[in-house]
């Protein structure tokens, strides 16, 4: 009885990792943190279901831990479910959500230097679709990305997204169909920086 206990009190305990991995990934999704740790642990639904269904088996293993202990391992454990089942619809692309396309295109200068344009087009109802335009540099597990643009689709002649490319060396520009922002690209960091705007921009936030 006294095993069961313990490993029913370290799976409890357990619960705290994956939602220690999501604020880590949720940290490392800053402007300029690791994209490959932030894709990989950024992911609220999936990590509170494995807490949710860690502390849930922490508990039942135990045994009598109480009304309390138990009422909310049951109660963790059932919305744990309800999460990874909705983790699971979402990486399915299930529930009427069109799939995101991503475009990728390396700096004349630079291979390691890329730019990705993402378009989700979420239900295909304007107001549902979302442009990511970021820049990944390095490889690999330390490779970094910058996003500088993350907006909602709008309607023409309100800021509509238009494209996003390299213009220059070092030098990406952003348009709409109300303006355009350049940015140029530190080559030892490879932090980009606004350098010019022209029209309306306040459409192209980061």
């Amino acid at each position: 009885m006294a095993r069961r206990r313990v490993v029913g009190a370290v799976l409890a305990g357990g619960a705290l990792v994956p939602l220690a991995l999501c604020v880590l990934g949720r940290w490392e999704g800053r402007f300029g943190g690791h994209g490959a740790v932030a894709e990989a642990l950024n992911r609220p639904l999936l990590m509170v279901g494995l807490a949710g269904v860690l502390l849930l088996v922490g508990s039942l293993v135990r045994g009598r831990a109480g009304a309390i202990g138990l009422g909310a391992g049951l109660v963790g454990g059932f919305a744990g479910c309800v999460a990874l089942a909705a983790a699971g619809v979402s990486a399915l692309g299930l529930g009427g959500f069109l799939p995101a396309t991503e475009t990728r295109t390396s700096s004349p200068e630079r291979a390691d230097h890329v730019l990705v344009v993402v378009h989700d087009e979420g239900t295909g109802e304007t107001e549902s679709q979302q442009w990511t335009v970021r820049l990944e540099t390095g490889g690999g597990w330390t490779a970094r990305h910058w996003t500088i643009v993350d907006m909602r689709e709008r309607f023409p002649t309100d800021g509509a997204f238009g494209s996003a490319r390299w213009t220059g060396p070092g030098q990406i520009t952003v348009t709409s169909d109300t303006g355009a922002k350049v940015y140029q690209v530190d080559a030892a960091s490879g932090r980009p920086t606004a350098v010019s705007t022209t029209g309306d921009v306040r459409s192209l936030v980061g």
